[in-house]
Order: structure tokens, then C-alpha cells, then sequence
């Protein structure tokens, strides 16, 4: 039996059936064996939706730490899109539980060159925790604090009394004043430039 394709061009591709050579010992049932067919349940994943995220990776462990860019206000994308005008955020990882400086723009305060944008599925809720405060009181510089808060976490079993504070410091390299965090209470995005 021959099939006969052809495509836009009017080049005609012809196709037939395996053929054997004389004197071969493979049959076409060896070559083209019939696999059994097996009934496999179905399994409905929640559907889940990729979005961009700051990729960033912890200074002092290297663990990865995901946050949903839009969530953070666009902090490093274009001029336009940027609902923060900041020049680094904090966050914490969880793996190591220090609080670090994380930037994408060169010769700021936490940044690496393998930090990016990046699509992955959305997952948890990121929260704004408080803006922070540098030691130094004529400063303006402000660093905001983002946690992303995993499904199945609460804000009691985040325990923020165990989180490291070394090194923060402010875009201006002042360290941060370490205060006292409250994950249940939720701050609007709103912009750094507030006088304290």
C-alpha cells in the first residue's frame, strides 16, 4: 500500500510499507513489535499559572529564593512598569533564615550576576512586611521586606524571632535597625520615598 503527500511546493513525497531484503531473518512483527496497551487513571493536577519572578539565590547558602515580580511591584523592570523605586528589597530564606539584601542592578546591595527574571508557576502569596529603616537618621534610602508565604504556612509558623538579620543593610550600605515583624499584618505597595 503507498501513501502519497505533497505540500505547497509540488514536491511529492512517496511512502510504503517497511520492506525487507531477501535473506534477512527479521520479520516485520520483529521490527515493528506491538506494545501493550495499558489503561492509565487520570490524574487532574490543579491547574497552576507561570508568571515572572525575581530568581534570586541566598549569599550565604546559595538556595534559590522566588518572588513573584508583580507582587513585589516591578521593582527591576522597566521604568514604566515599576510601582517601587527602590534600588534593592530584603527577604528572607527560609533554608538559611537570614534576611538579605537582593538587587538586579549593578553595584547595588545584593546584587549577583545570577540573579534574573524568570517564568515559574505561581505558588503561596507574597507579602509586603514592613518598610525598614537604616541606623542612620538622615537617610531616605528604605529597603522593603518581602516574604512569599508558601500554601500551608501561617504567620504563626513562620517564626520571624528566628530570622538572622546580618549584613541588611540600605541602599547606601547604613545597616537596617532590626524590629520586631508581624506576618499576619500586611502593608500596601506604596512608594520608599516617604520622608520617615
Amino acid at each position: 500500500m503507498k501513501k502519497i503527500f505533497s505540500d505547497e511546493s509540488g514536491y511529492v513525497l512517496v511512502l510504503q510499507r517497511p520492506h525487507f531484503f531477501p535473506g534477512s531473518k527479521a520479520t516485520e512483527k520483529e521490527l515493528c513489535p506491538e506494545l501493550p496497551i495499558k489503561e492509565v487513571g487520570v490524574v487532574a493536577d490543579a491547574p497552576s499559572c507561570v508568571i515572572p519572578h525575581c530568581g534570586f539565590y541566598c549569599a550565604w547558602c546559595d538556595h534559590p529564593v522566588l518572588l513573584s515580580n508583580d507582587r513585589i511591584g516591578s521593582p527591576f523592570g522597566h521604568p514604566d512598569a515599576r510601582k517601587l523605586d527602590v534600588r534593592s528589597i530584603a527577604t528572607v530564606c527560609f533554608h538559611c533564615k537570614h534576611i538579605g539584601n537582593f538587587s538586579m542592578f549593578r553595584a547595588c546591595r545584593g546584587y549577583d550576576t545570577r540573579h534574573k527574571i524568570m517564568h515559574a508557576a505561581n505558588s503561596g502569596d507574597t507579602l509586603l512586611l514592613n518598610w525598614l529603616h537604616c541606623v542612620e537618621s538622615t537617610c531616605t534610602a528604605r529597603v522593603p521586606l518581602f516574604v512569599k508565604m508558601e500554601e500551608g504556612v501561617t504567620p504563626e509558623t513562620m517564626r520571624t524571632e528566628e530570622w538572622l538579620w546580618d549584613e541588611l543593610t540600605c541602599a547606601s550600605g547604613h545597616r537596617i535597625k532590626q524590629v520586631p515583624l508581624d506576618p499576619s499584618c500586611q502593608i500596601p505597595l506604596r512608594n520608599s520615598s516617604r520622608l520617615r
